[in-house]
């Protein structure tokens, strides 16, 4: 288990916090409208951050996935802006979904345009349930060309900016609970509409709509994956983006922390500076020890995705509830250790708007804890061999 960087990775994080800080400048004002920041978005794309764990022979850069999220992280720890890094999330989920399940044609239509910017989802939710992914109703019905896709995705990231992207849908006709697939779709292709555009409380510089699909018409070379198959890789892609939570929240977090730490140095109360106050050391140690946290539960469940172990699901819903519940707590800390200044319409409590959609974004802290429950009962279930069994072979 990798917990710290090698020096590449410590490189790319260097390298993508300068990149970063131009987004901490512009995140108010794109906050207010409700937009994404495309121009420094295209600055890190065109840096290579999406190139990091393709291989070369596809016109990567020939390193790992830990890389990528070092530099994922190196943005975060300046950005100031968890709707910038939430767009980051859903497209580099498109990128891996690509880069696994991908057929050699797909990853050439579709590949290269990823690694460039041009922005991708992954839509999965519907007005029946977020995380339910068994009541999908998306689904897809052959017809004499191919398939007809129809229904509507609710509350997409990325979709009022994206040009293609995974939607997760059913083939009924593969028959029942072996009908999910999962379809990559160019989002101009007729029959593709978007909703309204939402107006949210928090992430607002990452924009969300409803996907409408209208007899979208649709070819072999849209389904990745095997057909039927698509809930494992549904579940792989979800443990992915899960894991990512953590360090995005811990960048966050850190980013905090130094604007924390100016001002408890700076403002004084009853002739002391209030970093000599007690009550005010708890509330930036808790941030620092947040950070810390959330940055190690990522990096341990990537090392348990990557060895594929039985409880990889496990770590990666822990490393996302810490996420949401530690970023909330430290946005609140950041707030109340400016006081009034805090409580303004203003960046400080903007970071406190974002941190509570952290605990709703990519499953709610409750789903969370259902999954880690439901996953250690069917551990738990899982028979285990006879100490006299075993010492008897």
């Amino acid at each position: 288990m990798q917990l710290s960087f090698n020096e590449r990775q410590q490189d790319l994080y260097g390298q993508f916090s300068e990149l970063g800080r131009p987004v901490a400048l512009s995140a108010p004002e794109n906050d207010k409208v409700c937009r994404l920041d495309t121009e420094n978005w295209q600055k890190i794309s065109h840096a290579g951050i999406w190139r990091l764990p393709v291989p070369t022979r596809l016109g990567g850069a020939g390193g790992s996935w830990l890389d990528c999220v070092a530099a994922i992280e190196g943005v975060a720890s300046t950005a100031e802006d968890l709707g910038f890094m939430i767009t980051m999330l859903g497209h580099v989920g498109a990128l891996r979904i690509l880069l696994y399940e991908g057929t050699p044609e797909q990853q050439q239509r579709w590949l290269d345009r990823l690694m460039s910017g041009e922005i991708g989802i992954t839509a999965m939710t519907e007005d029946t349930g977020g995380s339910d992914l068994a009541r999908m109703r998306v689904a897809a019905r052959e017809d004499e060309a191919g398939w007809r896709l129809s229904g509507r995705k609710s509350h997409i990231t990325n979709a009022p900016v994206a040009a293609f992207g995974m939607i997760a849908g059913r083939i009924p006709s593969l028959g029942d609970k072996r009908d999910i697939a999962l379809f990559f779709v160019d989002l101009d292709t007729p029959g593709v509409s978007l909703g309204r555009s939402e107006d949210n409380l928090g992430i607002r510089t990452s924009p969300t709509a409803d996907l409408i699909l209208d007899g979208v018409p649709l070819r072999l070379n849209n389904i990745i994956g095997t057909p039927g198959d698509g809930l494992r890789i549904l579940c792989d892609i979800i443990s992915f983006e899960r894991a990512l939570y953590g360090v995005i929240a811990s960048g966050l977090i850190e980013g905090m922390i130094k604007k924390a730490m100016a001002r408890v140095e700076s403002r004084w109360a009853f002739n002391r500076p209030l970093a000599d106050y007690q009550y005010v050391q708890g509330r930036i140690t808790d941030m620092k020890i947040a950070a810390t946290v959330c940055r190690f539960a990522t990096y341990a469940a990537f090392g348990k995705i990557e060895s594929k172990t039985e409880d990889a699901s496990i770590a990666c819903s822990i490393a996302k509830f810490l996420a949401g519940e530690h970023l909330l707590a430290s946005a609140e800390h950041l707030v109340q250790l400016h006081g009034h200044l805090g409580f303004m319409n203003n960046d400080l409590s903007r970071q406190l708007r974002d941190a509570v959609g952290m605990r709703i974004a990519g499953g709610t802290s409750d789903i969370q804890r259902i999954n880690i429950f439901n996953q250690l009962r069917r551990l738990n279930k899982k028979p285990v061999a006879s100490p006299l069994a075993v010492a008897a072979e």
